[in-house]
């Protein structure tokens, strides 16, 4: 599946690709799902916040007690296994991909 989101500068576009990145992770029964995905941004700016972002919700899902216990434990899962393998956690500029 191809998916492309267009929209000017400043109109959210690395927070919206990190939430559906995060929503195709956990609704993929691949716990290894980060490995078959590939985000491509336009600046190494908007990659690097991209993975913090991606990083840090996937955080504060494991420690929120207003997610439901099996999402959070989904959660933890699929960020434990990108720090252990983050060289295959593909977030990259548009240059860098081709």
């Amino acid at each position: 599946m191809v998916e492309v989101l267009k929209a000017s500068a400043g109109s959210g576009k690395t927070y919206t690709l990190a939430n559906k990145y995060i929503g195709l992770l956990l609704e993929s029964d691949d716990r290894y799902a980060y490995r078959h995905i590939l985000a491509v941004t336009f600046t190494n700016k908007a990659t690097d916040e991209m993975k913090s972002r991606i990083l840090k919700e996937l955080y504060a899902m494991t420690t929120d007690d207003g997610i439901p216990s099996e999402l959070r434990k989904k959660a933890e899962v699929v960020l434990c296994n990108i720090l252990h393998d983050y060289s295959a956690f593909a977030v990259s500029t548009i240059d860098r991909f081709f």
